[in-house]
């Protein structure tokens, strides 16, 4: 599932991230295992299309499914 970050996620939130994340980058839904390390307000994903690895989490309330384009 692609999705879109509603709004920044930094290093200072996310201390797990390489860089800062701009609103608006896209995003896919990880499909394998995660191991149990993402949190309960979290979301694994990926860069990748195909939901491969790395995979990374981004907390749920920067996610959204799609955007309207004005």
């Amino acid at each position: 599932m692609k999705l879109y970050l509603t709004r920044d996620v930094t290093k200072e939130e996310c201390y797990w991230l390489e860089e800062d994340i701009k609103a608006g980058t896209v995003v896919y839904e990880f499909h394998g295992h995660t191991y149990g390390c993402i949190s309960p307000s979290g979301m694994a994903v990926t860069y990748s299309e195909e939901g491969d690895n790395p995979f990374f989490e981004l907390p749920h309330d920067s996610l959204q499914k799609s955007i309207v384009e004005a």
